[in-house]
C-alpha cells in the first residue's frame, strides 16, 4: 500500500511541475533582437575606380518590421543610420524608406531565432544621378 501512495505522490508532483511550465509566460529567450543599418547610394554624382564613393548612412529613415500577419514593429534610424528592435523569434520582412527629398525603399527578408540576434543592411537609392 505504501508503494502505491509513493507512485501517486510522484505522479502528482510531475503533473504539477509540468503545469507550471505550461502556464508560464514567454521569457527573454522567446524574444530576439533585430539590428541593422540603412545606407544610401550612390553618394557621389560620378564614381571612379581610383576614388571610391561608399554608401552613406541615412539618419531618420523609417524602418518597419512585418511578419505574415502584419506590422510587428516600427522605428527610425539614428544619426549613423542604425536601428534596433526586439521582436519574437520568427521570419520577418524589414523595410526601410529613405528620409529626405528622394523617397526610395529597400527591403530584406530575415529569419531570427528566439533568444538570438540578426542583422540586416539595407541600401536605398540616394537619388543622385
Amino acid at each position: 500500500m505504501r508503494a502505491v501512495g509513493t507512485v501517486v505522490l510522484l505522479g502528482a508532483t510531475a503533473l504539477l511541475a509540468g503545469c507550471g511550465s505550461l502556464g508560464s509566460s514567454p521569457g527573454a529567450s522567446a524574444s530576439a533582437t533585430l539590428t541593422g543599418q540603412v545606407l544610401a547610394a550612390p553618394s557621389c554624382p560620378v564614381e571612379r575606380a581610383e576614388s571610391p564613393c561608399p554608401p552613406r548612412p541615412v539618419p531618420g529613415a523609417t524602418v518597419q518590421v512585418s511578419d505574415a500577419s502584419g506590422l510587428v514593429s516600427a522605428t527610425s534610424t539614428d544619426q549613423s543610420g542604425r536601428f534596433s528592435v526586439v521582436v519574437p523569434g520568427g521570419s520577418y520582412l524589414v523595410r526601410a524608406t529613405n528620409a529626405g527629398g528622394y523617397r526610395s525603399t529597400a527591403e530584406q527578408q530575415v529569419q531570427v531565432a528566439p533568444g538570438s540576434s540578426a542583422s540586416v543592411r539595407l541600401l536605398v537609392d540616394s537619388g543622385i544621378r
